[in-house]
């Protein structure tokens, strides 16, 4: 721009000292009475495009001495004050045409002061949006990942499947190309444990990396991992080959990263675990990320704990529900062994004292009469003790599971029941079909004798149809009543213990189990057990 006005200035001067030759050389040829020097105000308007005032001093003294040299200069002629007031004329015109060159060129020099303080303004204000709309652009950014760990914390999934995501989700933010998780080997550790959770933008690039990790535990304080498990704060490495507290660095010549950052799962102060990210260069602290990574690794926190929460609590539902079935194992041994001895020994001594009791009879009718009446009496309770221990053990454990099967434990327990109670019983099935071992045999009728027993107490029903079906892997026992119907309320009552019973057995191996109620029209209890 200087160089630019530098040869604007020379041309000028150029043009000025032309013209200036011009007009004296034409003032001097001329009379005074002719000549005036007015043509010297030239010299003032090409000063003005100079935009230097010091040109307009200089153009208008120097038209003011040529227009005084030229009185002397010039041929004689005119009227001597004519000449006087013709040169004084043109004079006081190159002076108000200097006058008026330098208001204009003060106005223009306002002019450029305010158009550059308003260029300046703009050029600050378009500075201050660029920056304010990448700050905008950046806190969406942030928005977002905080809205993507939300959503991805809060799914309901495995916990090192909710890590793997966020390990994405940061690095595809930061730009990142490896992240990995440490965690503590258990709720109690002091200790982290690599785990196998990584996010890897080229596995083969950062294999070497990979495998030194994941046999490397940390202890509070060891390298990156361990500094933010001892802190509770985030870390950074600008490059993690000089960093002599990086104990991974020193295992091989080049593990393909140099940057490293690091932040805690925070569950109010206690860490729960750590993420921690990598790149291939040397990079600076990032002051905004790191602050905004420690809030994500609180929101993270709680998540990991409610996982853990969540599994321990599966885990002890689990152990809870082997328990379960070990018991209910225990009480079918139980039954048998009880059912056995109550068929075998009991009613084998009052079959023998029925016997003995018999043959006494037959003594005493020709011996004794009236006594005779008495040991006929004593026959029928034993006839009625027998039948009660028949029925005693046929409860406990029917043999016709055992022996039969349970297709025929089913139709032979539903025709007790509408004997029992006058509710009238139709059986569905395909014998093909119904093919189990007899431990799922078991817990498929005791399960229908459950359901019985609901039917009896709720359902004020008058008939009742069972199916019970196959298909691939899945045996299906339906139980259908026309009675009131259960409310769902009734269906989700945690105080319902028989039909939280029922669920229970089904969940040992793995089944299901579907009540649908409809009111006044019935109830329907389907069970789904799998073969194996």
């Amino acid at each position: 721009m200087n160089f630019l006005t530098k040869q604007s200035d020379t041309f000028l001067i150029g043009l000025g000292a032309l013209v200036t030759a011009g007009i004296l050389l034409l003032d001097i040829a001329l009379p005074l009475g002719v000549a005036d020097g007015v043509l010297y105000v030239a010299l003032v308007l090409i000063a003005l495009f100079a935009k230097n005032k010091k040109f307009i001093y200089i153009g208008a003294i120097t038209g003011t001495s040529l227009t005084i040299a030229g009185y002397f200069l010039s041929p004689p002629g005119g009227e001597l004050w004519q000449v006087i007031a013709n040169r004084s004329i043109g004079i006081f015109t190159i002076w108000m045409t200097a006058i008026l060159c330098l208001l204009q060129h003060g106005h223009s020099e306002k002019m450029e002061t305010v158009h550059q303080e308003l260029e300046d303004s703009v050029q600050r204000r378009t500075a201050d949006l660029i920056k304010s709309k990448s700050d905008l652009e950046r806190e969406s950014t942030y928005v977002q990942l905080h809205k993507e760990i939300a959503v991805a914390a809060n799914e309901t999934r495995a916990l090192k499947d909710t890590l793997k995501v966020c390990l994405q989700r940061i690095c595809a933010h930061a730009g990142w190309p490896v992240g990995h998780a440490y965690l503590p080997a258990d709720q109690t550790s002091n200790w982290l444990e690599p785990t196998k959770v990584w996010y890897l933008e080229d596995p083969d690039r950062f294999d070497t990396f990979l495998k030194i990790s994941e046999a490397t535990p940390l202890g509070p304080g060891v390298g990156l991992p361990g500094r933010v498990f001892a802190s509770g704060k985030p870390a950074w490495i600008i490059d993690v080959t000089k960093d002599s507290n990086f104990p991974r660095a020193q295992l091989a010549e080049d593990i393909g990263v140099k940057a490293g950052f690091a932040f805690p799962l925070l569950s109010g102060e206690r860490v729960l675990g750590v993420m921690e990210f990598f790149a291939t260069q040397s990079a600076e602290p990032d002051r905004d990320m790191m602050e905004v990574m420690e809030k994500v690794g609180i929101q993270l926190g709680r998540a990991v704990e409610r996982q853990w929460a969540e599994e321990e609590i599966q885990s002890s539902n689990e152990r809870l529900r082997k328990l379960y079935r070990r018991l209910e194992m225990v009480r079918e041994e139980e039954r048998t062994r009880v059912a056995r001895e109550v068929h075998d020994e009991l009613a084998q001594i009052l079959t023998a004292l029925k016997l003995e009791l018999s043959l006494l009879d037959k003594k005493l009718v020709v011996a004794n009469p009236p006594l005779s009446n008495d040991t006929r009496m004593m026959l029928e309770l034993i006839n009625n003790s027998i039948q009660a221990v028949k029925k005693i053990a046929m409860d406990l454990r029917p043999p016709i599971l055992d022996d039969l099967g349970l297709h025929e434990a089913i139709e032979w327990q539903g025709q007790e029941f509408e004997k029992r109670t006058g509710i009238h019983f139709k059986f569905e099935t395909s014998k093909d079909s119904v093919e189990l071992d007899i431990d799922r045999s078991t817990t498929i009728f005791r399960i229908f004798q459950e359901t019985l027993t609901n039917v009896i107490r709720h359902a004020n029903a008058k008939n009742i149809i069972v199916q019970l079906t196959g298909k691939d892997n899945t045996l299906t026992l339906s139980v259908k009543d026309d009675g009131i119907g259960i409310s769902p309320e009734q269906v989700s009552d945690i105080r319902s213990l028989g039909l939280l019973g029922i669920r229970e057995r089904a969940l040992v191996w793995n089944g299901n189990v579907d009540i649908l109620g409809v009111h006044n029209q019935g109830t329907t209890v389907t069970i789904d057990i799998q073969r194996n």
